[in-house]
């Protein structure tokens, strides 16, 4: 066969085709998390075509806000069914499809029985920005204009090697104190980091599993830090909740000690402090907001911003990340130790708990840090450690839907594992629903 892909009829066929995808898409190029990413756009000046030909056949189409972290537009949605398609992968099913041809909608679901757990996957991969973090780009500037308090701004493990992409840093450069240099110029005096936060949920967490493992609790442990797989937990499986180390999630233990500690330290008054978390994650938005994490009557985190609402808010203020001069985190909560780095690639907090576990059976210190078998980006990861006269038996999963599976298995054979990180999102942290679009398995 003779196949012809350039032809004046066949560009003739796609300026149509593309033009139509953009009469069901309002836009709203100022206010989208592709920015200049864009692919419609790019093939919309490829194709030298007008993006409003046709009239926006969606534009009063409804907006939906879940929860406290995502923002689903409906007029934007081109019917691709990427969303659809992942949140059945990430085993939940919330979005769905409707009805058929030019009658096709994206609808969240009006079955009682599914929720959404707020992981975001729809936002990175949907190439038309009809998802979005609540207050992304719009309150950016919040945190900050509070000029009778205080702002401390803590960063999340991943941010430093994923925000660099936002400003043309190869892929996966670590920048951690051009960020810090970045965060200052912003006008925040104190540049936290959430590693050590992990620090002490590394601790904290192995001290519980120990004590479970001696029978004061129930087994398998499940992590905590993902505030996505606790709400798919407590909504899905509540039969599990009590598996969940009862472990704060190391920005929330952070911002904590923020108001506690280092306000005593510095002599300050807690409820003049404004902490800000930058986060991969746009789940967190839902967790700083539950009532049950207070200190003292106050939230230990006041706003939660995305790595992408923080580049938008850098380049807003005209700050170039690959020019600054790179600036040290400040004493004593911005110095982790390299456990708590790891935190932001799948398998990190496990092999983070599991290195305080083996010292704390064995009381002697570790000969090698490294427990590669919990790593790589495998959706299930299975081991067995021994310790002693111990077998630990665990599972390290990566993505939800996974984590649906493993559940069903537990619930005909409990046993079958001793400890079990969750993490909603695919690689972890680092492939987040608050990262830089796109994200994939090779970036």
């Amino acid at each position: 066969m003779e196949i012809m892909t350039d032809t004046p009829r066949i560009r003739r066929a796609r300026r149509i085709n593309l033009e139509l995808i953009f009469a069901q898409h309002f836009e709203e190029c100022n206010d989208c998390v592709w920015e200049a990413r864009c692919q419609l756009l790019k093939l919309a000046k490829k194709q030298r075509l007008k993006t409003n030909r046709f009239i926006d056949r969606k534009k009063d189409f409804l907006v939906y806000r879940f929860g406290n972290s995502l923002i689903f537009d409906s007029s934007k949605c081109i019917d691709c069914y990427n969303c659809v398609e992942m949140c059945e992968k990430q085993g939940v099913g919330f979005l769905e499809m409707k009805n058929r041809g030019v009658h096709t909608k994206i609808l969240p679901t009006k079955d009682k029985n599914k929720d959404c757990i707020y992981c975001g996957q729809c936002i990175v991969h949907c190439p038309a920005g009809a998802f979005e973090g609540v207050g992304e780009f719009e309150e950016i500037e919040k945190p900050f204009q509070q000029k009778d308090k205080l702002v401390v701004v803590q960063f999340a493990p991943s941010i430093r090697t994923s925000i660099g992409e936002e400003f043309d840093i190869s892929l996966g450069t670590l920048i951690t104190e051009k960020l810090a240099a970045g965060i200052k110029k912003l006008g925040v005096e104190k540049v936290f980091d959430v590693s050590v936060g992990a620090d002490f949920t590394t601790v904290e967490e192995a001290e519980e599993f120990t004590k479970r493992l001696k029978g004061k609790g129930r087994l398998p442990m499940f992590t905590s830090c993902c505030p996505a797989w606790v709400k798919f937990v407590e909504f899905y499986f509540p039969e599990f909740i009590p598996n969940l180390t009862t472990v704060r999630s190391p920005h929330i233990i952070l911002g904590g000690l923020i108001k506690t500690f280092w306000a005593k330290k510095q002599g300050i008054d807690p409820k003049k402090i404004i902490v800000v978390s930058i986060m991969p994650c746009v789940a967190k938005k839902h967790e700083i907001a539950r009532k049950e994490l207070k200190i003292n009557g106050l939230l230990p985190v006041d706003y939660v911003l995305t790595t992408r609402e923080l580049a938008s808010l850098l380049k807003k203020r005209k700050i170039d990340l690959k020019k600054l001069v790179p600036q040290k985190l400040d004493t004593p909560l911005g110095f982790p130790s390299g456990a708590g780095v790891i935190y932001g690639a799948t398998g990190g907090v496990m092999e983070s708990a599991l290195r305080t576990v083996v010292e704390k059976i064995t009381n002697k210190p570790l000969k090698r840090l490294e427990f590669e078998q919990v790593r790589g980006m495998d959706g299930v990861k299975r081991a067995k450690i021994k310790i002693k006269n111990h077998i630990l038996k665990i599972a390290v999963i990566n993505g939800i839907g996974q984590a649906k599976r493993i559940l069903k298995e537990l619930k005909s054979d409990s046993p079958a594992y001793d400890y079990i990180e969750v993490m909603a999102c695919p690689g972890g942290c680092v492939g987040g629903g608050g990262q830089p679009v796109p994200v994939d398995s090779e970036i």
